[in-house]
């Protein structure tokens, strides 16, 4: 038996991963791209989007039961 806690803390790693391309991406959009308005908005359009999936992520993992486990190998026989 698994817990699916675990399934938690993978989502938290990729999310710190997640974290690290968004800094990058935004310092380089900001201190590499064209000064104009479309900079700007690319920049609020990809936080919008990012911070709109962090909250329906978020809403969905407090709906989740975490006390619950998984079981990977049966324990019934696949052989009669």
């Amino acid at each position: 038996m698994i817990p699916v806690s675990i399934l938690l803390i993978v989502f938290v790693a990729f999310m710190l991963m997640v974290l690290l391309y968004t800094f990058f991406n935004v310092y380089h959009m900001i201190r590499f791209g064209e000064a104009r308005l479309r900079t700007v908005l690319i920049v609020v359009v990809y936080l919008l989007c990012l911070a709109s999936i962090l909250g329906w992520s978020a809403y969905l993992i407090a709906q989740a039961d975490w006390s619950a486990s998984i079981q990977i190998i049966p324990d019934t026989p696949l052989l009669p």
